[in-house]
Formats: C-alpha cells, structure tokens, sequence
C-alpha cells in the first residue's frame, strides 16, 4: 500500500500514511517480517478511507515491487512456471505463520482454485481484497499479464475461510499462427481474385496462408522468449533480495544498516535517504572536507558481488566522467567499501522529474515543452560526443532541477541522470550481451527490442517518446515505431486505439514524433543537432500559426 501511494501520489502523501500507522520506512525495510493481523487490517482501513474500497486490489503491481520481491523467493524457488508457484502457496503459507493456511484443489495450464483458512475474523472483507491483488499478481512474476480472481461462496460465514478461482493468460503459438494464417490467406488471395484466373486464386491463397503463419509462428517464438527473460529476471531480483536481507539480517539489523549520521569512506557523512530500492540506496550527505552536500548512490554488497549490477554502476561513473555538460548530472567520484558495497558520488539536485510533473500537472504546451526538451537535446549532443549512448532516454531520467535558495518561480535545469546502461563505445562489457533487451518499453527503439547495434539514433527516438508524452500527458504505446497524435487522413502511420484524444497535438510537432520514432534508424534525425533545428523550426511555426 505504501508502495502503490508513493507511485500514484508521492512520497509525501506514502509518508504521512505511515505516520497515521505510528510506522516509518525501516519497518517496511523487510518485507519478509511477519505483521501483526491488526496492524495489516488496521493499514487496510486507512488505504480505504483515503483511496476506497476498490482500490486495494489495484495495488497489484505494488505487490511484485522490487522492494516486495524477497517475501516471493519461497513461491518461486523450484517453480517451472504460474501453476507451480500457486501450489506451493500450500507450503509457503503454512511455514511461514501459524494464522493462515492455503490449500490447492485445482491446478493447471491457466487456472487455480484454492481456499484459505485463517484464525482472524474479517468481516469488513478488506483483507480478501488484498489476498485477491496478490493472488492476481502471480502471473507476472513469470512475464504475464495480471491474472483474474473470483472469489466463490465462503464456507463459513465469519470470514475465516476464503475460496478462490483463479484464471490467466498462458502464452500460445496457435493464436498468433491461426492469426497470421487468415490474414495471409485473405491479403494475398483477395489480391489474387483481382489479378489472376480462378484456377490460380487458390494456390496464391494458400501460399499465402503459409507466410502468414510461418510469420505467427516468429512473432509467437518472440514473445514468448521475452516472457521467459523476463520470468528469469524476476527470479535474478528475488534472490537478490534475498540475500540482502539475509545480509542485513546477519548486521543485527532488520533493514537497511547504513543510517543517518553513518560514515561513508571516511569522507561522506549520510543526513537523509533519499530513495531505495532491491538493488541499492540514495543518499543525501556531506563531505567532511569542505561541507559540500552530495548524493551518495550505494549498491548493496550482496548485489555487488553481482557482475552485471557492478558493470551498471562503474558504467554509470564512467559515462558521467567522460560526458560533463551543464545539464548531465555531474558525478565526482566512485569507489567501493570494505564490505563489498559500491558507491558513486554525484552533485545533489532539488527539484523532481519530468515524470512526477507530468503526474501532477498533466501535458505540457509546447512552449513550455520546447526548453525542457533543447535542454535534453543539448545533453544528449555531448554525451554523444564523448562517445556514449544513452540507452533509456525516459521522463523519469529527465530532473527539473531548482536552486533551493532562489525564487519558487525561477527556470529549473534539466539534468539527465541514470546512465546505468549506457553504451561506452570502449568500454562494452557483458551487461551488452545480456539477453535481456535494455532499456523500457515504450521508450526503447526496435533495434534495442531486437537487440541490434545501436547508435546514437537510439537516443533520438528515446527524444521523441519523451516529447510525445510531455504533449499528450500519456506514456507511448509499448508497440516499436511511432505512436499516431493526429488525425488518420494527416498520419504516416495507421490509426490506434488512443489516437482519437491525441488530435490536439499541432502538425509541426506531430511531424517531429513520427520522425524521432520512426521504426528504421536510417529515417530518423541523424543527430541532436538536427533535432534541435527541428524543434526550433516548429516553434517558430507555432508562433507563426497562432
């Protein structure tokens, strides 16, 4: 529930519901500590009366966070795949706490059905809300989409036994075959209807259908490699976690062990966290030396240890070291504790991202997206420059930093930060030849889908999904090449789902996404400074127009 506040309304508002708790972040530092029922009920009520009933299993993705993974190992650990980790919910359940108990009476390819008894009563039913979210996250710690959940008749009427069903999604090849067959039978024999003689309308037809299924078949295959990365990562996370709070454990700590007032190298006192994660911890601190306020990015030990998490943060000091610029983030210096744990000290920003001021004021005009987006550009021009590819060009990598002691309605500085993955062109390492594409969905160009070469066209169309959302408010379609923002008789690309609320994008600007996004990098903008100039251009044909 903190996790689902903090994504949708701030740290502020997760803040001041776990004060309502008379609870802070540490106690939530170990997810796999056991809570109290009426603590859990009395968390329930609260998240209610602020969000409402229906918003408690909408925290379906807060369940699989990755600072939730480590409570998960127990039901991923031997399973092959979704059905697997439902049946041994019966022993998980059951090992973990006397109070409840999960049984499996059906399970197979897509479906489960169970029970569960408990020895609390819970007649408000706000925690079978809460077990339907968690049941209906399973499947996607194995890749899929959320399953559904019903909950059947109780048996007993105090609420301490619960039956589920249980139902998702399993990945297939006949759907995407039978699906590329008619279409190929329907493209290639319509048109040969129109231009052949009867006697041939078949034989095309058929061969048609064919290439249509051969290319359902790849499509299929594709997919379902990414399910399967995407599965193996999850578990990669989960024993990560693991084994940090295993660590922490063995401190004498219950969460994290570094704290305010720690010393950091001798030379960085810790004041205040600033974030966190399964991988690691930001912190705020000072250097003893001169009294300079930093940020301090901490990699845990027990993740460390891991090649590719040590290859992403000696890749993110590297990248920051080569490409200075006003407005990348500047890193001053990077090293590693006796313990294992490693450490990157870069400038402390005030401000917030791009994402969070999309999330709170909504699209932005052109006007006010054309500095942010000159500022990026700018950013982007040296670190190309210095020979880098960004890689994950996103609104959350994007800050709106402010000075702190200057007026609340001055310019902010855009800062670009997060070169975890970025491509040094000497320095490639294994994290490239991962299986795993880099970079997030929707942001990522097909050759990073594909994993190809990428280049710093990459970058440009990372630019144009972050410029489509700052105009539509919306994050772009996860499908590769350009999402459609104007009518169909004015776009280069056929018309989707969402387009009809996206018309009130200009031209001038719509021509500068499809292009960004274009799907092939050779018809892209060649380079930020090409970029620049159409953006520029446009403005000035904004102003012209209106």
């Amino acid at each position: 529930m903190y996790l689902h506040l903090q994504a949708t309304e701030g740290s502020e508002v997760a803040d001041a519901f776990l004060l309502g708790l008379r609870l802070d972040r540490e106690f939530l530092a170990d997810e796999t500590r056991l809570v109290p029922f009426a603590l859990w009920h009395a968390a329930l009520v609260r998240f209610a009366a602020r969000c409402g009933r229906d918003a408690i299993p909408n925290t379906v993705r807060a369940v699989v966070h990755p600072e939730n993974l480590g409570v998960w190992t127990p039901v991923l650990r031997g399973a092959t795949g979704v059905a697997d980790a439902f049946r041994q919910l019966d022993r998980f359940a059951g090992d973990q706490a006397w109070t409840e108990r999960w049984t499996t009476s059906d399970a197979g390819p897509g479906r489960w059905r169970g029970s569960l008894q408990t020895s609390a009563d819970e007649p408000d039913g706000l925690c079978a809300l809460a077990r339907k979210a968690e049941l209906s996250a399973v499947p996607i710690l194995f890749g899929l989409s959320p399953a559904q959940v019903r909950m059947t008749a109780p048996a007993r009427a105090d609420g301490r036994e619960l039956e589920f069903e249980v139902t998702w999604r399993e990945p297939s090849t006949r759907r995407p075959v039978l699906a590329g067959a008619i279409t190929g039978v329907g493209a290639l024999g319509v048109g040969a209807a129109w231009m052949s003689p009867a006697s041939s309308v078949a034989l095309v037809a058929g061969a048609g259908g064919l290439v249509g299924a051969l290319s359902g078949f790849l499509v299929a295959r594709e997919l379902a490699r990414r399910i399967d990365s995407a599965a193996q990562l999850t578990r990669i996370r989960a024993l990560e976690r693991a084994a940090m709070l295993r660590e922490a454990q063995a401190n004498g700590s219950a969460g994290f062990v570094l704290q305010s007032g720690s010393i950091i190298a001798g030379q960085f006192r810790l004041t205040e966290q600033l974030g966190g994660g399964a991988n690691g911890t930001i912190w705020e601190a000072e250097r003893l030396s001169d009294g300079t306020v930093v940020a301090l990015k901490l990699l845990r030990a027990a993740v460390a240890h891991d090649g590719l998490a040590a290859d992403r943060l000696r890749r993110e000091a590297a990248a920051l070291g080569l490409a200075w610029h006003p407005n990348v983030v500047e890193v001053y210096e990077d090293g590693h504790l006796p313990d294992g744990t490693s450490y990157l000290v870069m400038e402390r920003l005030y401000g917030h991202s791009l994402e969070q001021h999309l999330r709170r004021h909504g699209p932005l005009t052109p006007e006010e997206a054309l500095p942010i987006m000159l500022e990026t550009v700018d950013a982007l021009a040296a670190v190309h420059a210095a020979g880098i590819v960004h890689r994950d060009v996103k609104p959350s990598n994007l800050f709106l930093a402010r000075d702190p002691d200057g007026p609340a309605d001055a310019p902010v500085r855009v800062k670009l930060l997060d070169f975890g993955i970025a491509r040094v062109e000497w320095a490639e390492t294994r994290l490239t030849n991962a299986e795993t594409a880099l970079g997030t969905p929707g942001y990522r160009s097909p050759e990073q889908e594909q994993g190809f070469e990428v280049d710093a066209r990459t970058d440009i169309y990372g630019l144009g999904a972050v410029l489509y959302e700052c105009l539509t408010g919306k994050p772009p379609p996860l499908t590769g090449g350009p999402p459609v923002v104007g009518p169909p008789e004015e776009a280069a690309f056929p018309a989707s789902g969402v387009q009809p609320a996206l018309r009130a994008v200009p031209s001038e600007w719509r021509a500068i996404i499809e292009r960004a996004m274009a799907h092939e990098a050779r018809n892209r903008y060649p380079d930020c400074k090409a970029l620049r100039e159409a953006l520029l251009a446009a403005a000035a044909a904004h102003r012209a127009s209106a």
